[in-house]
C-alpha cells in the first residue's frame, strides 16, 4: 500500500511540475497508465486491509441457509511458540428452527396460493400456463410438482392444449415443500379450460384425429373428404424455392459487382496515391536533367533509360515511369511531342501531372532558363506538400494503432484486476 500511494503522490507531483517542460510530453503517456495502475493497486490493497480485520473477534459469520458452506483462510497464531500457522476453514451453512421450518413452508403455501394461477381468473379456470416454482420464500423452501394427468400438463407446468378432449379438466396438484430438515406435502386441484381455438386450428386439430383413428401399418394415409359436414379439396402448396434461389441470386449478383466496384476504386485511388508520391522526384530529376543542358526529349529518355536498368535490377516498379516508357514508345514511333505530352498527362489523369505538361508545353516556346526556374519553383512546392502527406499518413497510422492499443490496456487490467478481486471475496 505505501509502495503504490508514494507512486501516486510523485506521479500527480511531477505532473503538476513538469507539465510546461517539452520532455514532459514524450513520458506523458506512459506516467498516466503507471499512475492508473498505481491507483488501482493502492485501492486494492485498502480493500485488502478492510478484508482482513474480520477474524480479530475469533468469530466468523456464517453464510445464510441456502447460501452453502464458507470456505476461508485464516492465520493462527500461537504466542507461546511465536509462530503463526495458515489453516483453511471450512464452516456450514446457518441452519432454521424447527418452528421456523414450518412457518416457511406454511409461507410457501401461501405463496403458492397467490402465484399459481398467474394470468389466470381462479383455479377453477386455468387456461394458459401456470407459474410454478422450484423454490419458495427467496429460495429457502424447495418444492417438487408432481399432477395426476401427465398428458395434459407436465410437470413444469406446461399445459398441452391439442391433449384436451372435454371442455374441462380437473387436475389434482401434489407438491412436497421440504425446508431443512422439515417436509410437508401440499394438495390441491384446479380445472384446464381448452383456449378458444381459431378456424384453422380447429380444422387442423379435426383432420389430426381422423388421421389417427387409421391404421398406422398401412402405406398412405387418407385424407378426409368432409369435416363437419363440408367438403375439402385438397391441393399441393406452392413451391417457391425457384423465385427464392433466383432472388439470392440477384442478391449475390449485385453484391459481386458492388466488391467489385470498390475494389477497382480502391485500386484507382491506390493508383493515384502512388503518382502522387513519385511526383516530386519525378520534377527534381527532370529539372536536375534540364540544368544539365538536356533538351525536354532528352532528359525524359535519359530518365526512362535509368528507370529501365533499375528495373532490370530488380527494382519495384513505378506507375509514373510506366507512363513514361509509354510516352517514349509513341515517340519513337513518329508522333510529336506535344501530342505525347499531353497522352502522358491524360494517362497519369492528375492536376499536378496536368500542370507538368504545360510548363514543358510552354517551356518550348520561352526557352530552358525560364522553364528551369518554374520547375524548380514547383519542386520546391511539391516536396512541401509531399512532407505534409507524409505527416498526415502518420498521423492516420497512429489513429488506427490507438484502437488495438486500448484494446491491450483493457486486457492487462483485467489480468491485474480480476485475481486481486477474486483473492479478496475469497
Amino acid at each position: 500500500m505505501v509502495l503504490c500511494g508514494g507512486m501516486v503522490i510523485v506521479l500527480l507531483f511531477m505532473s503538476a511540475v513538469l507539465q510546461k517542460k517539452s520532455f514532459w510530453q514524450n513520458i506523458r503517456s506512459p506516467c498516466r497508465i503507471v499512475l492508473l495502475f498505481s491507483i488501482l493497486g493502492f485501492l486494492s490493497e485498502m480493500m485488502s486491509a478492510l478484508g482482513d480485520g474480520q477474524d480479530m473477534s475469533g468469530q466468523i459469520a456464517r453464510n445464510v441457509p441456502g447460501g452453502g458452506e464458507l470456505e476461508t483462510e485464516a492465520f493462527a497464531y500461537l504466542p507461546r511458540e511465536e509462530a503463526q500457522y495458515p489453516v483453511i476453514l471450512t464452516i456450514p451453512e446457518q441452519k432454521y428452527t424447527k418452528k421456523k421450518e414450518m412457518e416457511l413452508i406454511s409461507a410457501s403455501k401461501k405463496e403458492i396460493e397467490d402465484t399459481f394461477c398467474g394470468q389466470n381468473d381462479s383455479f377453477q379456470e386455468i387456461v394458459t400456463n401456470p407459474v410454478i416454482f422450484d423454490s419458495y420464500q427467496n429460495g429457502a423452501v424447495s418444492a417438487e410438482w408432481i399432477f395426476s394427468d401427465n398428458e395434459i400438463i407436465s410437470e413444469e407446468g406446461e399445459i398441452y392444449q391439442q391433449a384436451l378432449k372435454r371442455s374441462k379438466e380437473k387436475i389434482e396438484a401434489f407438491v412436497l415443500l421440504s425446508c431443512g430438515e422439515s417436509e410437508e406435502s401440499y394438495r390441491f386441484s384446479f380445472q384446464i379450460i381448452p383456449m378458444k381455438k381459431s378456424r384453422q386450428e380447429e380444422l387442423a386439430l379435426k383432420i389430426q384425429e381422423h388421421i389417427a383413428l387409421q391404421e398406422e401399418t398401412k402405406n398412405f394415409v387418407t385424407l378426409p373428404n368432409r369435416i363437419d359436414g363440408q367438403k375439402i379439396e385438397w391441393k399441393e402448396t406452392k413451391s417457391f424455392q425457384s423465385i427464392e434461389l433466383l432472388g439470392l441470386g440477384l442478391l449475390a449478383a449485385l453484391a459481386a459487382a458492388y466488391a467489385e466496384k470498390e475494389k477497382k476504386e480502391k485500386k484507382l485511388q491506390n493508383r493515384k496515391r502512388k503518382l502522387l508520391l513519385s511526383y516530386p522526384e519525378f520534377v527534381s530529376k527532370l529539372s536536375l536533367l534540364l540544368g544539365a543542358g538536356m533538351t525536354i526529349s532528352g532528359a525524359m529518355r535519359k530518365m526512362n533509360q535509368m528507370y529501365l536498368k533499375r528495373k532490370e535490377a530488380g527494382g519495384r516498379e513505378e506507375i509514373v515511369y510506366e507512363e513514361l516508357y509509354q510516352m517514349i514508345c509513341e515517340l519513337d514511333n513518329g508522333m510529336g511531342e506535344l501530342r505525347a505530352y499531353q497522352r502522358f498527362s491524360e494517362s497519369c489523369n492528375l492536376q499536378p501531372y496536368r500542370k507538368l505538361v504545360s510548363l514543358l508545353v510552354l517551356g518550348q516556346k520561352i526557352g530552358n532558363f525560364k522553364l528551369m526556374e518554374q520547375l524548380n519553383e514547383e519542386a520546391d512546392r511539391v516536396f512541401v506538400e509531399r512532407k505534409n502527406t507524409a505527416r498526415r499518413l502518420g498521423e492516420e497510422a497512429g489513429t488506427k494503432m490507438l484502437v488495438p492499443m486500448m484494446i491491450m490496456l483493457v486486457i492487462v487490467m483485467g489480468i491485474v484486476i480480476i485475481p486481486a478481486f477474486l483473492s479478496i471475496y475469497k
